[in-house]
């Protein structure tokens, strides 16, 4: 009986080690849950996104997708904790192009973009200049002409090395001004500021200032994408209001370690086209105010190589560097 007994509690433990251990080499993908990291604060456009993938990957793969928040340093900590994952495809990254814009920006990273290979890109968000009705700016010329009158224009953005602080570098950079740059703890502070008229300008996503518009709290002076919204058909784009080849925005898409195999990625990289191409996911997005644009893997790839030489341009022009 004790050797029957031991017997019995062997292929016990043999089993329960079976159950904890990774799916065998071979085994069909995916066959256990998927964790979607974000790496920034619940709340904010990664984890909005992160979200709604996750239920739409649940649905199309059979398996639970979990979101997991992982943030700090400008997203670094969550791309890193991705970028050194097994690469099995079970641990995936919902980034944005700071991810890109990372690599030139901080002295020291936990990764590089050849530590990470794209599966797709999901959504877009544009910017949107906005001004204070009080400074009587109404358009990119009048920006243009009152700072090369001499005066002095402030822009708030949530920090420095953020999409929005590029975004207003770049567009110093191909008009020859230069705004002064204000940087807040947040988007939130940023914008009240620029509400309650003590800086006079900002480049914030559309999303959270669309309603300031449409309400005449603020005046929209132009789009920063290649075409108009659908939110404000009415609102030029930098380029058409006189600033030729000037385009920034902040696209979304999932990441995963660069080794993960490339059946695994066609097989998430298709999951996602699926989700995209949803009405449903489609219509939460607008609601949002960010527009679904599906890109599959090579091409995320090379957008992130794009993106991290373009922004590298623009942080080594003004000298930026955080340690």
């Amino acid at each position: 009986m004790m050797k029957m007994t031991k017997r019995v509690l062997a292929a016990c433990l043999l089993g329960s080690v079976g159950a904890m251990a990774p799916l065998a080499a071979g085994a069909a993908f995916p066959g256990q849950p998927i964790t979607l990291v974000v790496p920034f604060p619940p709340g904010g456009g990664n984890d909005q996104i992160g979200r709604l993938l996750s239920e739409g990957l649940a649905q199309e793969l059979k398996v639970p997708v979990v979101v997991e928040n992982r943030a700090g340093a400008g997203g670094n900590i969550g791309v890193t904790y991705v970028a050194r994952a097994r690469p099995d495809g079970y641990t995936l990254a919902v980034a944005s192009n700071q991810v890109a814009i990372n690599t030139s920006l901080y002295s020291n990273l936990g990764y590089d973009l050849q530590s990470l290979r794209g599966v797709a890109m999901v959504a877009e968000v544009q910017f949107l200049l906005v001004a204070n009705p009080a400074t009587e700016l109404r358009s990119v010329a009048d920006v243009l002409d009152k700072v090369k009158a001499g005066k002095t224009l402030n822009h708030g953005t949530p920090g420095s090395g953020t999409p929005q602080h590029l975004s207003a570098e770049l567009f110093n950079r191909q008009t020859g001004i230069s705004l002064a740059h204000v940087p807040y703890r947040g988007s939130g502070p940023a914008i009240a500021d620029v509400l309650g008229g003590h800086i006079e300008l900002a480049f914030a996503t559309l999303p959270a200032v669309a309603p300031h518009v449409k309400s005449g709290k603020f005046n929209g002076i132009a789009v920063t994408g290649k075409a108009r919204s659908p939110l404000l058909p009415d609102v030029p784009t930098v380029a058409e209001a006189g600033v030729p080849g000037y385009e920034s925005t902040t696209w979304y898409g999932v990441l995963a370690p660069a080794e993960t195999p490339d059946d695994v990625v066609k097989t998430l990289s298709d999951a996602l086209e699926r989700v995209t191409s949803s009405q449903a996911f489609q219509d939460r997005l607008a609601e949002l105010g960010y527009e679904s644009l599906y890109l599959p893997a090579a091409d995320m790839d090379a957008l992130m190589a794009a993106d991290e030489k373009k922004w590298a341009r623009v942080i080594n022009d003004i000298g930026l560097k955080i340690e």
